[in-house]
């Protein structure tokens, strides 16, 4: 056993013996400590580091903690959210589970905000990209609500009435989106259906509509 993997080992023992079992991983630089699926901290070379952000980062300067940039001469990591705690901090079981508990609590709400950020992404939806969440902000449209509001048949219409090329393949995406489903698992009724409303639509708006005839069994 090296003398690395023997002290990460020792620092696993360490923090599980405080706020339960810690897994560490191999990193490309050093081991990254995570409690279930959320890494709160760095093991590099013989030194812990304490993910922290924000308020609890100036709670941690304010009591000596330093940043992985200010130990590490030449860092091989451009990070500057984790923290070296001082020893009065980690001799101090009690205090130093409080700290551990707080990181925790930060990584997983930043991880939750992150996660509920995305489900607004349109470009997040299946069958769509960046290029869909171009065009669909040119009729107003910014995010995944805006878009159920719409819904797939009036943000055709609507792109259409503004001379922005569409075609029958793109309303297949747009519909597959809101129902989250991939494109080619659309069914043939699920097809008719839309496109019935599709055709409703555009004959309300005094546009052409598409004829049955292109709808196909996947």
């Amino acid at each position: 056993m090296t003398k690395t993997l023997k002290n990460t080992q020792e620092i696993v023992a360490e923090l599980t013996e405080l706020i339960g079992t810690i897994t560490a991983k191999n990193l490309f630089s050093g081991y990254g400590l995570f409690k279930q699926d959320l890494m709160f901290g760095l093991y590099q070379q013989g030194i812990f580091y304490i993910r922290a952000e924000n308020k609890l980062a100036r709670y941690l300067e304010s009591l000596g903690a330093l940043s992985y940039l200010a130990v590490t001469p030449n860092p091989q990591l451009s990070i500057s959210n984790y923290y070296q705690l001082p020893c009065e901090i980690r001799n101090n079981k009690k205090h130093y589970k409080y700290i551990l508990l707080l990181s925790l609590a930060q990584v997983r709400t930043k991880k939750t905000a992150e996660t509920l950020a995305k489900q607004k992404r349109i470009k997040d939806l299946p069958n769509l990209s960046i290029k869909h969440e171009r065009l669909l902000s040119k009729i107003n449209i910014t995010d995944v609500k805006s878009f159920k509001l719409k819904g797939s048949v009036n943000c055709y219409i609507e792109l259409k009435q503004q001379g922005i090329p569409v075609n029958l393949a793109l309303f297949w995406n747009f519909t597959a989106a809101l129902l989250y489903k991939n494109v080619h698992v659309l069914t043939k009724s699920e097809k008719e259906y839309a496109l019935k409303k599709l055709n409703k639509g555009l004959k309300n708006a005094g546009l052409k509509a598409v004829k049955l005839m292109f709808v196909k069994d996947i």
